[in-house]
C-alpha cells in the first residue's frame, strides 16, 4: 500500500481483560492486578527447548517466496541468547497451531502455519502474537507459543506479506521474530519508539527505508533482558514514586506516566518505565554515572500533565538504588504535543534511523510544533547539531502543523537511541523519547552480528500493532 506522503496514526487498540486465569494485553499498562506477580515473569531455567513448526519449511502466501524463514528465526533467537545467557535448543515439531488459552500442550512452538486456530489467534493483530503460560505465584514461565499472522492485512483489507530482504510493502519477518521472542522471554511492550519491544512495527518503506533496524536490540531491550536473566553486572537503578498533589493535602499516585533515563555524557536513552497504580517506577540496568531523568504523560492517560525533567543530573552508583520521588501539580492542558516524526516527507511514529556523519532533514508534527523556534529544537546529546535557520513549515496534509529542520549527526555518534526536545515560545517543553536511533540496522544472513547497511532505496510507509498474550496455566 503506497503513501506518497503517509500520515500514520498511532491509535491504541484495547481489549477487555478476562479472568485471573487469562491475561490479554496490547500494551504495558493493561495488566490486571490479580494477574501481576510479586516476581517478574521469566523462565526458571537457562536452557529452553523451542520447537520450530515444520510450517517454517513450507511457508504460505503470507511469506514472500525465497525468504530465509528458518535463518531469520535462528538469528532472532541468537540475538536474545547472547544477552540473556539463555541456551535455546531448537527442535522440530509437526504441530502447527498455538495451544488454546485454557491449557498448554507442553510445546514451546514457533509457527507460521495457516490454521483456523492461528488465524483466530491473530484476528485482531497485524504481524504476530505470543501466548505465555506462567505460574502466578512465582512468575515462572512454563510454556510459550509464537504465531506469525497467517494473513496480515493492510488498512484497506488487502493482503500483505513478510519478507527477509527488505522488499517494499512487506513486513520484515526477522524483526517480527525478534519482537515476539522478547515476549516469549517475559518482556512487555516498551514506550520508547526506538525499542524492539515497542508496540509497533514499521513496514519496509517507512520513511523510504527498509525497516530492518527493529531486528536489533536497543540499550533498553538489553538492560531489561539482563535484569531478568543476567549475567549479573555491577549496575545501579533509579526508583521512586510520582504523585499528583493538585488537591491540597491529598497525594494521588500518578499512574501511567512515562519516565526514562538518559546518560548525560552522550545523551543515549538507557532505560524507561511506566508508573504503576501506586505511582512507583524502577529504571534498572544503569551503569554507574550521571543521568538525566524525564517524565511525560501518555496520550491516553486520564492524568495528563506537561513533560518535565525530574532530575537534570542524578548520580547512580553500582548495586545501590538512587531514590527519586516527586509530587507535582499536573497541568490541565498542554499546548505542545508532538505526535509524529518523519524523514523523506513521510510521517510515522517509529524511530528515525539515522547514520553517523550525515546531515538530514527531519519532520515533526503535532499540536503546537509551529510555535517552537528553531533555536528551541534539539536532541539531548552532544553528538547532534540542529541548524535553527533551516526551520520550515511544511505543507503536508495533516490534522496538525508539521515542521522540518535540518540535523547534523556527528561522525563519532555512538550507536544508541536519542530523544528530541522541543520548547515552545510559551516556555512549555515536550519530548519524543527514543525518536532517533543510530543503529547498524541489518543482520547478515549467516550470523546474528549487527552489521551496517546503507539505507538509500525509496519505498513506502505504514506500521503495525504487535500483540502479546500472557496466560496463566
Amino acid at each position: 500500500m503506497q503513501y506518497p506522503v503517509a500520515i500514520i496514526a498511532s491509535v491504541a487498540m484495547f481489549l477487555a481483560l478476562g479472568s485471573r486465569e487469562r491475561l490479554e494485553t496490547r500494551d504495558s499498562l493493561e495488566f490486571e492486578p490479580p494477574a501481576q506477580t510479586v516476581r517478574k515473569i521469566r523462565w526458571p531455567r537457562k536452557s529452553i527447548e523451542v520447537s520450530f513448526s515444520t510450517s517454517l519449511l513450507s511457508p504460505g502466501a503470507n511469506i514472500k517466496p525465497d525468504s530465509d524463514v528458518v535463518g531469520a528465526a535462528r538469528r532472532a533467537l541468537a540475538r536474545w541468547s547472547s544477552l540473556s545467557n539463555i541456551n535455546f535448543v531448537v527442535t522440530w515439531s509437526p504441530v502447527t497451531s498455538v495451544s488454546p488459552a485454557e491449557a498448554g500442550d507442553g510445546i514451546n512452538l514457533l509457527t507460521i502455519a495457516t490454521t483456523i486456530e492461528n488465524e483466530a489467534f491473530n484476528s485482531d493483530s497485524t504481524t504476530g502474537r505470543t501466548r505465555v503460560f506462567f505460574d502466578p505465584e512465582t512468575g515462572n514461565i512454563v510454556e510459550a507459543d509464537i504465531s506469525i499472522n497467517p494473513r496480515p492485512l493492510a488498512d484497506d483489507g488487502s493482503d500483505l506479506q513478510f519478507s527477509t530482504d527488505g522488499t517494499p510493502g512487506t513486513y520484515d519477518l526477522e524483526a517480527t521474530f525478534t519482537h515476539e521472542i522478547g515476549h516469549f522471554l517475559g518482556l512487555d511492550h516498551s514506550v520508547l519508539l526506538s525499542s524492539t519491544m515497542q508496540g509497533r512495527q514499521a513496514i519496509n518503506g517507512t520513511y523510504g527505508l527498509p525497516a530492518l533496524t527493529e531486528r536489533t536490540l536497543s540499550e533498553e531491550d538489553r538492560q531489561k533482558i539482563r535484569s531478568l536473566y543476567g549475567p549479573r553486572q555491577r549496575v545501579g537503578r533509579i526508583e521512586g514514586r510520582l504523585a499528583d498533589n493538585r488537591t491540597p493535602g491529598v497525594l494521588i499516585p500518578l499512574n501511567g506516566a512515562i519516565i526514562w533515563a538518559e546518560n548525560i555524557a552522550n545523551g543515549r536513552v538507557i532505560a524507561s518505565d511506566v508508573t504503576a497504580e501506586d505511582g512507583s517506577y524502577k529504571l534498572e540496568g544503569l551503569a554507574p554515572g550521571q543521568y538525566r531523568v524525564i517524565v511525560s504523560s501518555r496520550s491516553e492517560s486520564a492524568q495528563k500533565f506537561r513533560s518535565f525533567e525530574l532530575s537534570s543530573q542524578l548520580a547512580v552508583k553500582a548495586d545501590t538504588p538512587a531514590l527519586l520521588n516527586s509530587s507535582l501539580v499536573p497541568a490541565q492542558a498542554s499546548a505542545l504535543n508532538p505526535r509524529v516524526i518523519g524523514l523523506n516527507a513521510e510521517l510515522s511514529s517509529v524511530a528515525l534511523p539515522l547514520v553517523a556523519g550525515r546531515r538530514v532533514k527531519i519532520y515533526l508534527g503535532g499540536e503546537g510544533v509551529d510555535q517552537v523556534p528553531g533555536t528551541s529544537i534539539s536532541v539531548n546529546s552532544p553528538f547532534f547539531t540542529v541548524d535553527p535557520s533551516s526551520l520550515a513549515r511544511e505543507q503536508i496534509a495533516a490534522p496538525f502543523p508539521v515542521v522540518s529542520i535540518e540535523l547534523q549527526v556527528a561522525a563519532n555518534a555512538p550507536i544508541g537511541e536519542y530523544t528530541i526536545r522541543l520548547q515552545s515560545n510559551s516556555g512549555e517543553t515536550a519530548y519524543v523519547p527514543g525518536a532517533i536511533t543510530i543503529d547498524p540496522g541489518a543482520v547478515s544472513a549467516s550470523n546474528a552480528a549487527d552489521d551496517f547497511i546503507d539505507f538509500s532505496t525509496p519505498q513506502y510507509a505504514d506500521l503495525a500493532w504487535l500483540d502479546v498474550i500472557f496466560a496463566e496455566p
